[in-house]
């Protein structure tokens, strides 16, 4: 396990460190990603949320909340690995107003587990 796949325990979920090289624009693996990679960090900053002025450790305050945040409808999914559910933590005080939609994998399904963050979506209301 390389350091940049280390595992934070956050306040009801866990996390892969790497993750945060996504969501503060570090990833270069492909165009694609790349540039969902540079998306993030554009909307995060809009959002209020840059990593040099405490961006990490508010992410994982808003992981934490939206643990209690409302479902996002019609986008839970299951297979054969576990249940992904996505949560929408809304946002006031950056540029403009917007929301973070949190995406957590709970194992075998098991929604009684601390689940795992996947993947976050920034959303800049107009």
């Amino acid at each position: 396990m390389t350091s940049s796949d280390q595992v934070i325990q956050g306040a009801g979920f866990t996390i892969k460190s790497s993750k945060f090289d996504f969501f503060f624009g570090r990833v270069t693996s492909t165009p694609t990603n790349t540039r969902r990679s540079l998306d993030n960090l554009r909307d995060l900053r809009t959002l209020g949320i840059d990593e040099a002025s405490g961006g990490k450790e508010k992410l994982l305050e808003i992981f934490a909340e939206g643990l209690n945040a409302p479902e996002v409808e019609g986008d839970r999914k299951i297979n054969e690995y576990g249940a992904n559910i996505s949560r929408k933590v809304e946002l006031r005080g950056g540029e403009k107003p917007g929301a973070i939609v949190v995406r957590y994998f709970y194992p075998e399904g098991d929604l009684d587990v601390n689940p795992q963050i996947t993947s976050i979506v920034p959303l800049i209301y107009q």
